[in-house]
């Protein structure tokens, strides 16, 4: 059980938030990609590193978690449902694909790194942030390094991959997703959305779903937005706001983390990040040549950055959320599921114990 939030937690994530919005109006007014996410995310990242204590406690972050699972679940149209054939392909990519970025990022860590056999596999599996540094833990694995590769991982593929599509690919990623506004929306469809928000987050709870706070929201948006209950979407001030929060939650995961600490690290999860993207985009390329997926689509599907911030970047790249977002999920079900029980098969590995919690 979590002891109660304090004075100290509260001024903490005061000092993130207010960080979080200077850093995205920052990015926002020089058009940064995803400005809001970007910008809390690297100023609430800078100020943790240097000592100022920023924090986003997980219940905050849930509210907002919630808003962005409705706004991903809003994405799911009917016509997705004709799509089965491409969906079955591109998961069977996805899970090859875990496979592959686990088994070289494990051997990197294991090599290269020096780090034993526990903190090598739970730093390298491309997912289960929270899951995987506490099966670690129980394990005897280096909970700091392994939360910090997973941290550093999880920072690197959000700010790269829109900065590379807008820089490099030449693809104009807008500051914000464009979702409508608040006057664009009905009571009916507020009714409709929060209703989702609520009874999906509980339910997924319920469930002992991981990430309940948006798989639940967002499979109940998703079920009311195919069954064509309503056609509207979260309004993008919330979606802003929601991004802000985001980005200054993984920012504050580098409290009390030093920049010699950083370095140490940093360097092997950006290199474990840049082989994995590089090999993304080249099992896209190759892919999208004998199948009907489309390259990009195929791309942000397996790129191993967060599910949310993931599902984000296509929002904002106009590119097929909905099929984005399933294949994040599956990518995380399958490292939930399989990779726990996978470690076992590493010669003198012990056997993992069950992760709680989300």
């Amino acid at each position: 059980m979590r002891p109660p939030e304090g004075p100290t937690d509260r001024r903490a994530l005061v000092k993130a938030l207010a960080l979080g919005a200077i850093g995205g109006g920052i990015f926002a007014w020089f058009g940064f990609p995803l400005a809001w996410m970007l910008g809390a995310m690297a100023f609430t990242t800078v100020a943790a590193i240097a000592g100022v204590r920023v924090k986003v406690p997980n219940k905050f972050r849930t509210y907002f978690v919630a808003v962005l699972g409705l706004l991903f679940g809003s994405a799911f149209t009917p016509d997705l449902l004709g799509e089965v054939g491409r969906m079955a392909t591109a998961l069977a990519v996805q899970a090859g694909f875990v496979v592959f970025a686990t088994a070289t990022s494990f051997v990197i860590y294991l090599r290269v790194g020096g780090y034993d056999k526990v903190t090598s596999y739970f730093s390298a599996t491309p997912g289960g942030f929270s899951e995987m540094t506490l099966i670690g833990d129980s394990l005897g694995g280096d909970v700091p390094t392994i939360s910090l590769n997973h941290a550093v991982r999880i920072l690197f593929v959000v700010c790269i991959i829109p900065l590379y599509f807008r820089y490099v690919q030449g693809v104009a990623v807008p500051s914000a997703p464009a979702t409508g506004t608040m006057a664009a929306l009905g009571l009916d469809d507020v009714l409709i959305l929060g209703a989702c928000g609520v009874a999906g987050y509980f339910l997924a709870k319920q469930l002992h779903l991981p990430a309940a706070a948006l798989i639940g929201p967002l499979f109940l948006s998703a079920a009311v937005h195919l069954a064509g209950l309503t056609s509207s979407s979260v309004p993008s001030e919330a979606a802003a706001v929601a991004q802000l929060v985001v980005g200054a939650s993984i920012g504050g995961r580098f409290a009390g983390v030093t920049l010699s600490q950083v370095f140490r690290v940093a360097w092997l999860a950006v290199l474990t990040s840049l082989i994995s993207i590089a090999a993304a985009i080249a099992v896209a390329e190759a892919v999208s040549l004998f199948t009907s997926l489309n390259l990009t689509t195929l791309f942000l599907g397996l790129a191993p950055g967060g599910l949310a911030e993931m599902s984000l970047i296509a929002l904002a790249l106009g590119i097929d959320t909905a099929f984005v977002t399933v294949m994040h999920i599956f990518r995380f079900a399958t490292v939930m599921l399989l990779a726990p029980q996978a470690f076992r098969l590493v010669p003198g590995a012990p056997p993992p114990t069950p992760a709680s919690g989300d």
